[in-house]
């Protein structure tokens, strides 16, 4: 069974003799070999290194950003943010410059910064949300307010449980281009 951890079990080891016993030893010996080689089974199944983690601890990991500015085209329209820089990604990708691409199902935590620039003395509400599988996420809109002409950095986190061939993005609009 390959997608199975086998549980392990402290051995149950005989009563020591009242003297020493080659065979009594040799016993011991071997329950405890047979135990420490189940347990070391089960670890490196845990921690297998070709697996991203473990076969059954499981990290996907990934950052992207972007060192170009991003613009809005027109006011409360959404925009997808985009990135051009990849830092590193195990088992997570990026497709279209903004699709996050996840290869496995799971809950998936997204950090968020943005940098914003407002160019003009008009307050300007900026509201971000996540969009999986191109529609809107419920209830993950977020709005700001720059005040000014200002510049302001945004930090959210979400969480999503994603199957398989699942994508998020991140979108934002703003009331002032």
């Amino acid at each position: 069974m390959a997608n199975e951890i086998s549980n392990v079990e402290p051995p149950a080891l005989p009563l020591a003799a009242e003297e020493y016993s080659r065979a009594i030893s040799d016993e011991n010996n071997n329950i405890l070999r047979l135990f420490f080689n189940r347990l070391s089974t089960t670890v490196n199944a845990l921690l297998d290194p070709t697996d991203s983690g473990g076969k059954f601890i499981y990290f996907p990991r990934a950052a992207f950003y972007s060192s170009a500015d991003q613009s809005a085209g027109s006011i409360n329209t959404g925009v997808a943010v985009t990135f051009n820089v990849t830092s590193f990604n195990v088992d997570i990708t990026l497709s279209n410059n903004s699709r996050i691409n996840v290869t496995n199902p799971g809950t998936y935590s997204f950090d968020v910064t943005l940098q914003v620039e407002n160019n003009n003395s008009s307050d300007t509400a900026v509201t971000v949300w996540q969009q999986k599988n191109g529609s809107a996420v419920a209830y993950s809109a977020r709005r700001f307010d720059i005040i000014g002409s200002d510049d302001d950095v945004i930090s959210l986190s979400f969480a999503h449980q994603l199957a398989a061939g699942d994508y998020i993005e991140t979108y934002w609009a703003t009331s002032n281009t």
